[in-house]
């Protein structure tokens, strides 16, 4: 089986970009955005993703 492929979603806008990735068969495990309107809109379109808010301050592991 083949495995997915991921992306994660920066300064995204209304997600867009998030459209053509997903039509190009990856799968979106996340955003950041740090805009309150902006992630209202996105959060209308997108409702399975969490919003990890300002991507500098983003923890790694």
């Amino acid at each position: 089986m083949k495995e997915k492929l991921t992306f994660f979603d920066f300064c995204f806008g209304i997600g867009g970009r998030r459209i053509g990735m997903e039509s190009a068969g990856l799968e979106c495990i996340g955003h950041s955005e740090i805009d309150k309107k902006t992630s209202e809109t996105y959060e209308k379109f997108f409702k399975d993703n969490r919003n990890y808010g300002d991507l500098t301050k983003i923890e790694t592991e």
